[in-house]
């Protein structure tokens, strides 16, 4: 038996399993083959319509003869009417609920892994439809900030939109409420520039200044189908130093090597090492001391569907890419003194190479 107790705004692994959207936790179990969602009367009627799953059952029936109801002796009496020989729950199961259960069934062991359903690595049609489309929507709206950065004017080194100083805070709120029209939610959206581009998770505030990277990564949640997007950009308005310049084109070239080099059976390290070779290639090497950590410092890319960051992932650590992850590909460069470039795409793994999930065009200077 595989048991989950969770919201599904918690939990991808429920939404994936019975593709119901439970603000409050609820009980998920399969056994024996067949799925099973457990709902009080106040949404069994809305589970019978919207849930993906075999059979849909009343809370009451597993509240048995406790003068107390309570979730524990609910799990219990699905155990015991079951009687499953093994129960296996996810990785960040309320351990309350794993205590008193365990005192009474010993075969109950968490699953190893952040992700519940193994299964969920393989996109299948559906799910690389909702993510291509979320891609599609996101792209829109990058199309909108660049079209702003592009229209601002240069005085006194500053950016100007519409008479006001352009500032990654109102690209941020702009980016936002763009995102909201389309159903998309990322409220943890970057753009940032100058020195905060430097440092790959800041969100950015303050004014744009000429010739400075501007970094923009959107990473939204589609609130209809729970699936994300990712996608980063780096531009620059006015001329760009010389050092950006090649920093910007170093980081597309590593790209490049990366995406063709990613089909299914390759190492995710092997790519992440070449693309680190390429930046020492051409002078850019990576410290980290005391006062912090310069050059290519994160992981080329990550797996993405349900979450944000899932496996696999493509970095020093030994991973084999597989036909159907979705994976993003993004190196980056930072260094105080220039600035960042980050460039990202999400893509396909294919028998033979990718299917690249991103279309918006890589230039810097606007």
């Amino acid at each position: 038996m595989k048991l989950i107790y969770d919201s599904s705004d918690n939990s991808p692994d429920l939404f994936y399993s019975c593709k119901f959207k439970a603000p409050d936790p609820i009980v998920f179990f399969e056994f024996k083959g067949k799925s099973h969602l457990v709902l009080n009367d106040l949404e069994i009627d809305r589970g019978n319509t919207e849930a993906k799953v075999d059979k849909i059952l009343n809370i009451r029936e597993f509240v048995g003869d406790d003068k107390k109801i309570s979730i524990t002796s609910i799990l219990k009496n699905i155990i015991k009417i079951y009687k499953p020989k093994k129960i296996q729950v996810p990785y960040n199961f309320p351990s309350y609920l794993f205590k008193k259960l365990k005192e009474g069934y010993k075969n109950i062991e968490p699953s190893s892994g952040t992700m519940f359903y193994k299964k969920r690595l393989i996109k299948d049609k559906i799910e690389i439809k909702n993510i291509h489309q979320v891609m599609r929507k996101t792209e829109s709206v990058l199309l909108k900030i660049a079209k702003i950065i592009e229209l601002s004017k240069v005085r006194k080194g500053e950016l100007y939109y519409n008479a006001k100083i352009l500032t990654s805070d109102f690209l941020r709120n702009f980016c936002q409420k763009e995102l909201a029209e389309l159903n998309l939610s990322c409220p943890d959206c970057i753009i940032a520039s100058g020195y905060h581009s430097s440092l790959p998770h800041h969100h950015g505030s303050g004014p744009i200044k000429e010739s400075s990277p501007i970094v923009v990564d959107i990473f939204p949640k589609d609130l209809n189908n729970g699936y994300y997007g990712d996608i980063t950009r780096t531009f620059c308005k006015g001329a760009p130093t010389l050092e950006l310049e090649k920093m910007y084109r170093t980081v597309l070239n590593g790209q490049r090597i990366g995406l063709k080099l990613i089909k299914a059976g390759v190492n995710g390290s092997l790519v992440h090492k070449k693309i680190e070779n390429e930046f020492n290639e051409k002078g850019f090497f990576t410290s980290h001391t005391e006062n912090g950590s310069q050059g290519f410092i994160h992981s080329t890319g990550h797996g993405l569907g349900l979450e944000i960051h899932e496996v696999p992932r493509i970095s020093k650590v030994k991973e084999i890419l597989r036909e159907g992850n979705i994976i993003t590909v993004e190196p980056g460069l930072y260094y105080p003194e220039i600035g960042g470039v980050r460039i990202e795409d999400t893509v396909l793994v294919t028998k033979t190479g990718i299917k690249n999930l991103t279309s918006f065009p890589k230039l810097l200077t606007l």
